[in-house]
């Protein structure tokens, strides 16, 4: 059965123990770190409250990002940053501290030791109380970006925990009065600033950007105890029939699976993704995958695809509601199309006149959830490849787009992750309500050769 060749190979590719971690913190030695902000003067460390307050003063309200605009929302976003012009870093002592510091991290990420790790400095933060950032996702603000640096400097404040959420798990930075506290995460990671009760937060944000890196070594991977019973696994795929349903019958009513869909843990751009720019467990994963593959003479790409799923929604306060689209946005979720219910005098439904978008509200999380009580059953779950990059390296668009299910191995559930578009939509007198949720995966795809 191709179910159960399905769940082994999952359960064998889910032993592979990852690297490391999504998140990585350490704290460190303030000495090296000297700083001049314009019209403020150098600052000590540990930050007075008397400098903190100079520096709210200067700095202006920070902005964050929907598509090519850069939006102000203190529901979404309540901080200061202070202009990049004005903050001069003295390089030469801070790379003392920071190069060896940022090899710490990289392998606490799961990196491997020929990735070269780089931090651009992207901005200075101050939080006073009552400010925060609600959960959010950064996005990539330079090539060969794979997540974000915090380094906060040492003050005396409360509240202000970052808090960076993967797959379920969580880890906590609050902060240290005495010295620099790093912490690094990868940009998929969902992460939030809690409010500041008292004092000031001061932070450096920087860009990680990765370069260096090969990819997974199949040959590395070759005598690890999976591979071999992996594939074994592979090759009963891809040789078992399986039964097709019966809108899918052609001349056959049951053939072997034409391809191996894995879907990885980590999200990625398009511009992020390659064999050299796997996250974490992702590239053990990848790995051990290709020597498996290896094994039986299998072609392996990597692949970017998205899911949609599309539930029935119960009547609840959205029957009035013709169509509403959330998409995830650098501060939350913003509202992008939005428009109620119309009748004309007979009393029938017409077209809505959609709202103005730039009236429409961000949110720090989307109205309706995916596992929300007002949710009904799952109608359908469609999986559609975007996106191709072969062994050698070379990228494109996928001839074959579909995925089935006897061709599907979901490794980690995809309810973990975070939805990066929603979509409501009303009652239309012949179907309705229903709740779309479109998800962005990354895949290992094996087939058998041409």
């Amino acid at each position: 059965m191709t179910d159960k060749t399905l769940r082994v190979i999952g359960e064998l590719m889910g032993s592979v123990p990852s690297a490391g971690s999504f998140a990585a913190r350490r704290t460190g030695s303030a000495e090296n770190l000297v700083i001049e902000v314009d019209g403020v003067g150098p600052i000590r460390l540990p930050v007075t409250p008397a400098q903190a307050r100079r520096l709210c003063e200067l700095a202006l309200p920070a902005r964050y990002g929907l598509r090519e605009q850069t939006l102000l929302d203190a529901n979404v976003r309540d901080t200061w940053e202070v202009p990049r012009g004005r903050v001069a870093v003295d390089e030469r002592r801070w790379r003392e501290t920071l190069l060896p510091m940022l090899d710490i991290l990289r392998a606490e990420l799961g990196l491997a030791p020929d990735c070269e790790l780089s931090a651009e400095l992207h901005s200075m933060l101050v939080y006073e109380a009552g400010q925060f950032f609600q959960r959010h996702q950064d996005s990539e603000k330079a090539d060969g970006m794979i997540g974000t640096l915090v380094v906060t400097l040492p003050s005396a404040f409360t509240g202000g925990e970052l808090v960076i959420e993967q797959q379920g798990m969580k880890v906590t930075d609050q902060g240290s009065p005495e010295e620099l506290s790093f912490i690094a995460f990868y940009g998929d990671c969902e992460h939030e600033v809690l409010p500041v009760t008292d004092g000031f937060r001061i932070t450096l944000t920087y860009n990680l950007v990765a370069k260096g890196r090969t990819g997974p070594d199949a040959a590395a991977f070759a005598m690890h105890p999976s591979v071999a019973l992996l594939a074994e696994q592979l090759r009963a795929h891809f040789t078992t029939p399986v039964e097709l349903p019966t809108w899918r019958l052609h001349r056959e009513p049951k053939r072997p699976p034409h391809q191996l869909v894995y879907l990885l843990d980590h999200q990625y751009s398009q511009q992020g993704f390659g064999w050299g720019q796997l996250k974490g467990g992702d590239a053990a994963r990848a790995g051990i995958m290709l020597a498996a593959a290896d094994i039986g003479g299998y072609d392996t790409s990597l692949a970017l695809a998205e899911v949609e799923d599309s539930y029935e929604e119960d009547y609840t306060s959205w029957m009035m509601i013709y169509r509403q689209r959330w998409e995830r946005v650098e501060g939350g979720w913003k509202c992008v199309e939005s428009a109620d219910v119309e009748f004309d005098e007979d009393g029938d439904m017409v077209e809505p006149v959609p709202d103005d978008p730039a009236s429409l509200p961000v949110r720090s999380s989307l109205p309706l959830v995916p596992g929300s009580e007002d949710l009904g059953e799952l109608r359908w779950s469609t999986i559609t490849l975007t996106w191709l990059i072969d062994r050698s390296g070379a990228a494109g668009e996928p001839t074959v787009r579909e995925v089935w299910d006897e061709e599907l191995c979901t490794g980690e559930s995809k309810s973990t992750l975070e939805p990066f578009a929603s979509e409501i939509e009303g009652y239309m007198g012949n179907e309705g309500n229903t709740a779309n949720f479109w998800y962005r995966r990354a895949a290992i795809i094996i087939r058998p050769p041409s």
